[in-house]
């Protein structure tokens, strides 16, 4: 479908539920949110975490926008998936202090980026949940040293009685 057979409001209507769904297959969660009078969507990993892996938010020009962690943008832009030569605006958003670093405009439902994008907020949801489990690994390792230290100093102290 173009953008000249359908309105420019369900285009931009359809965009948005097309990117949840997208993500939403590939098992992220979405939770809708605002921030004053502006409604978005915000995807999740799952329910249980409070990471915001991207949003999906309305915008002026495009058919929607996606904002993304400053990771996502820079492997985007390494990979040539994004340029300064494209057709597509590109802004900072990381002084909102919603988690997010940069708003990449979406023409349509069937732009190639969107795939892209997904692709790599996966790749950095892998790289947070390995950290993650790295540090539950070290807060329980230091853990078992402070009982083992406890126990050691319960051994050592006399009884008053």
């Amino acid at each position: 479908m173009t953008a000249e057979k359908i309105g420019k409001q369900e285009m931009k209507r359809r965009t948005k539920a097309h990117i949840q769904e997208v993500f939403e297959h590939a098992g992220f969660v979405a939770v809708e949110r605002s921030a004053g009078a502006v409604n978005y969507i915000a995807l999740k990993p799952n329910m249980d975490t409070q990471y915001v892996a991207a949003s999906i938010y309305g915008d002026r020009r495009g058919a929607a926008s996606i904002w993304v962690k400053d990771d996502v943008f820079n492997a985007l832009k390494a990979e040539g998936k994004v340029s300064a030569d494209d057709d597509r605006t590109i802004q900072d958003v990381s002084f909102f202090k919603r988690g997010m670093a940069w708003k990449i405009e979406i023409h349509d439902l069937s732009d190639s980026l969107i795939k892209d994008i997904l692709n790599k907020t996966l790749v950095w949801w892998n790289e947070v949940e390995v950290a993650l489990a790295a540090a539950d690994a070290e807060k329980a390792e230091k853990a078992r040293l402070a009982a083992e230290r406890e126990a050691a100093m319960d051994a050592k102290r006399r009884s008053p009685f």
